[in-house]
């Protein structure tokens, strides 16, 4: 297919005709003798011929193109591959000159030998580069940030590739271009890792990455949890930039920072120092010069030796300043990746995994609003614009580096692939957003599309929004885990943020203590609401009876605040709760087909004797109030007459809260808690609420809520909404009763957040979520589980919840109540090293994209277009590129074929441009009588 190996294939170049009538030829790698390659002229990062595997060179830098078929593409008089001295197809103006400009330097000689009327005169002596360097350094004067001083940061390292004895060993800026490369370090900054060290040797008595070979771009060079200066025993970095780093606590004792096991116990060492101070601090911590203590430890050695930790990859953008960590499980992983771009400069990246069906983006903007909840606004209207949205499902929350947050969750409509589905969100949110996902091999949805975002409130100049998505019919049951790894915000991190590792131990515990009160309207009009959640209980039961907490679940009504009087028998709220429909509230119980019955006036268990608490019955109220009507069934009796839960006792009693239990409280209505008026008073009453559920005698309290804070349901709203402030104040799950489809999955997100707050299996550190592996020693479980490896499960495993940062046990791996077991998780985190809360310009940012042949003031932080060049045929030129840019109209392409501006040649039509009866020939591009 490319007989030539130069990376285009035959075909093309017999029937390809550029400008001047000229064609490549198919058995030259080099048509125009010029010594680059013909592919890598025209920007083909590989050939098309698995046979020139190791033969074609690929181009560095595709998007710019020389003239395969000129020599000399600029004219200057100089070879195009005497230009491009390595051949890369890349232009490194430390070394080279430009190719497809005459005057490199653009001091007004040209680079050959030839003058190129209007832009300069043959002869410049110093062509590539050939700027002034007054200190030696290695980069032009009007790149450098000091031209006087070679070492500006004062790290050993000079500014740029050049090495001035006696001062500085190159270098930094190793291209010279005055920007900061992602194989670069900072010439700005002595310690551009923030690790402790030094870029450079040690000077002074200054630790230097150079001395000791760590990596000055990896604050963790061996990747084992430890910040390369803690293991050598630094205590202050020498880059006051800095502030984040913390210091070795015991500077008398060191590990090995290109070691990640420095006692060779299997344990890497920051798993070891679990709080990564430097200091050995027992009983929690084992000793990373230790090689024995570590050794008896099954459960750590099987999550936490090197050999068993789960490898991940970063995907990042550094304008934008996002990094997305993943774990790679061999094909499970996030092989296509992209950065999205507006007008050139980055804005987030787009990922997706063919093996989990998830493809994620993460985009840098303006801030929508003052609040993180104004972010969630501003994205679901965007999404919406895209496709219809449903079930929508927020939980506000705080990012593990500390900004403001909510996490969402939305049924999005739509058959198109899942590639082109998230390139259509992306565009929703960026106009004109290039950088996009390649649709070639996409993924067909079935019932359309589960969607997990996360919108972030870093500042008032920067927010991030993160979207997630995955096809619906495959985002169930645990095949959905993936998406939430994503979405639930544990895998971003801002780029200058670097990745550990930590191991905890736990030794097992006893099932946590959970009393469940339900607050729920009976007003005539929530029937069908009750119905549905009613419908519900089968679900919620086998869901709390798989998890590892001893729950209870109570009911009261929004009418326990002042049932009617008058009525015969009479309405009640003083007495202890019971099965009496008339009764305002419902005991304890684990039967939650009792708990049906209570929602469902056509339950089965209703025929006799009913204890359904009614929608719009005799003893409903004409002003619900949900919240109220929890306050005062959970208030001491001491302040109000009426029956209470409250105190908490010892022994377990069915109309009294546990000692020691965690609270949940779940207020569902269709109309807003209506104790308070709106405007100011509303807003108080939700700090009053507030002070009053943080002040009850229990172990935790969790909110959760359903409801309508748009008033779409059309009953009474306050304003601010009392309900819906209220749950947010507690970073509760909020769901609502626009849809009652939505009720089932809203009450499953609630139950997770339960169950994830009174677990005891709290990590020291936020996790990466697709990065835990847990183990556990043998036969410490409810049932038979692969201890070893305990497979990510909520039927029979664990899961990992980001909000809270515990570990949760299901099913057969649940350990076993009142026995002791070990319990080890290993897992990838971030380590926070970025202190500016906005994007950073690189230094002078914009020279990194300067366009076409513009030029970058470094001082001015601008590109300037100093030249105007007379083009080759086929070529105008353009004052907006700064270059040479393709004139289809002037390539005057006969009829059989048809201009292409990629190449700036006329390419072959996929008829050859035949005409009926006429049989084309692809090869030569011409037509022959089909007989």
């Amino acid at each position: 297919m490319d007989s030539d190996c130069d990376g285009l294939n035959d075909q093309e170049e017999f029937s390809v005709v550029y400008a001047d009538g000229s064609a490549t030829n198919p058995g030259d790698s080099d048509s125009d003798d010029d010594g680059l390659l013909d592919g890598v002229e025209l920007g083909r990062t590989s050939s098309v011929d698995a046979r020139c595997a190791g033969l074609f060179t690929p181009d560095s830098d595709p998007a710019t193109r020389t003239q395969p078929t000129a020599a000399d593409s600029d004219g200057d008089g100089l070879l195009d591959g005497d230009e491009d001295t390595n051949l890369d197809g890349a232009y490194n103006p430390a070394t080279e000159t430009n190719p497809r400009s005459p005057d490199s330097d653009g001091d007004g000689l040209c680079d050959g030998v030839i003058d190129v009327p209007g832009v300069c005169t043959a002869g410049d002596p110093t062509p590539g580069g050939g700027a002034a360097d007054t200190d030696g350094d290695g980069v032009a004067d009007a790149l450098d940030t000091d031209p006087v001083n070679p070492d500006f940061d004062g790290d050993g390292l000079c500014d740029g590739p050049g090495t001035v004895v006696g001062t500085c060993i190159a270098g930094e800026d190793l291209d010279a271009d005055g920007y900061l490369g992602t194989a670069e370090t900072d010439p700005l900054r002595p310690d551009t890792d923030c690790d402790g060290l030094l870029d450079g040797e040690d000077q002074a008595g200054v630790l230097g990455e150079r001395t000791a070979g760590t990596d000055p771009r990896n604050p963790d060079s061996d990747g084992d949890g430890l910040v390369d200066g803690v293991e050598l025993g630094v205590t202050v970095s020498p880059d006051a930039q800095c502030t984040l780093f913390v210091g070795d606590l015991d500077a008398t004792t060191t590990t090995q920072p290109l070691n990640p096991d420095s006692d060779g116990d299997g344990v890497p060492d920051g798993a070891e120092d679990t709080n990564h101070n430097g200091a050995y601090e027992p009983p929690d911590e084992l000793d990373p010069n230790n090689g024995t203590d570590g050794v008896n430890e099954t459960a750590v050695q099987q999550a936490c030796a090197i050999p068993n930790l789960v490898p991940v990859q970063r995907h990042a953008a550094a304008d934008a300043d996002v990094t997305v960590a993943t774990a790679v499980y061999g094909a499970d992983r996030y092989a296509e990746e992209t950065v999205l771009t507006s007008n050139g400069t980055a804005v987030g990246i787009m990922g997706f995994n063919a093996q989990t069906s998830v493809t994620y983006l993460v985009i840098t903007r303006t801030p929508a609003g003052a609040l993180a909840s104004d972010e969630e606004t501003y994205g679901r209207g965007r999404l919406a614009t895209v496709a219809t949205l449903s079930t929508p499902i927020t939980n506000g929350q705080t990012t593990w580096d500390g900004y403001p947050a909510v996490r969402a969750t939305y049924d999005m409509a739509g058959t198109v692939g899942l590639k082109a589905r998230a390139n259509a969100i992306a565009a929703a949110f960026v106009s004109g957003v290039q950088g996009t996902l390649d649709t070639t091999s996409d993924v067909t949805p079935v019932g359309g599309f589960k969607v997990g975002a996360l919108y972030i409130r870093r500042s008032d100049n920067t927010a991030v929004v993160l979207i997630a998505l995955q096809p619906a019919n495959i985002s169930t049951g645990d095949a959905a885990l993936p998406l939430r790894d994503i979405s639930d915000g544990s895998a971003l991190a801002q780029f200058g943020d670097a990745i550990g590792v930590q191991c905890d131990k736990f030794d097992t515990s006893d099932y946590a203590v959970v009393d469940i009160l339900w607050s729920i309207d009976n007003s005539a009009s929530m029937g069908n609401d009750q119905a549905a959640l009613a419908a519900s209980a089968t679900a919620m039961e086998q869901k709390l009876n798989n998890a590892t907490i001893d729950w209870r679940a109570a009911v009261v009504t929004s009418g326990f605040y002042n049932p009617p009087t008058g009525q015969s028998p009479p309405c009640t709220n003083n007495v202890v709760c019971s099965e009496d429909r008339r009764n305002q509230c419902r005991p304890f119980t684990r039967d939650l087909a009792r708990f049906r019955a209570w929602l469902d006036q056509n339950d089965p268990a209703n025929a006799t004797t009913s204890s359904w608490i009614g929608a719009g019955g005799a003893c409903n109220v004409a002003n619900e109030r949900i919240v109220r009507s929890a306050q005062l069934l959970l208030s001491d009796p001491q302040v109000n007459s009426i029956y209470t839960m409250m105190p908490p006792t010892a022994v377990e009693n069915p109309v009294r809260l546990r000692d020691g239990a965690h609270l949940v409280v779940i207020l569902m209505g269709d109309a807003d808690d209506q104790h308070y008026a709106t405007g100011a008073p509303a807003a108080a009453g939700i700090d009053t609420y507030e002070a009053f559920f943080r002040s009850l005698p229990v172990a935790s309290i969790t909110m959760g809520g359903i409801a309508c804070p748009d008033g779409s349901c059309g009953e009474t709203q306050r304003n601010p909404h009392v309900v819906t402030g209220l749950v947010n104040r507690f970073g509760g799950v909020l769901g609502t009763l626009n849809n009652l489809a939505s009720i089932g999955p809203t009450v499953d997100a609630i139950l997770d957040s339960v169950i994830a707050n009174v677990s005891p299996y709290r990590l020291s550190r936020p996790a990466i979520t697709s990065t835990i592996k847990v183990s556990m020693d043998p036969n410490t479980t409810v049932g038979s589980c692969n201890w070893s490896n305990v497979p990510r499960s909520r039927t029979n495993g664990f899961d990992y919840e980001a909000r809270n940062g515990t570990i949760l046990f299901f099913g057969d791996c649940r350990p076993l109540a009142g026995q002791t077991g070990r319990v080890a998780v290993s897992y990838r985190y971030w380590i926070d090293q970025t202190a500016n809360v906005d994007p950073q310009p690189q230094p002078c940012d914009v020279c990194g994209s300067c366009p076409g042949l513009s030029v970058c003031d470094v001082q001015a932080c601008t590109c300037e277009c100093t030249q105007t060049l007379t083009c080759n045929p086929g070529f105008r030129w353009g004052a907006a590129a700064c270059d040479c840019v393709c004139d289809t109209a002037a390539l005057q392409c006969d009829t059989h074929h048809e201009p292409d501006p990629t190449t700036c040649a006329c390419r072959c039509k996929a008829d050859c441009g035949c005409q009926p009866g006429e049989e084309c020939l692809p090869s030569l591009c011409t037509c022959q009588d089909d007989g």
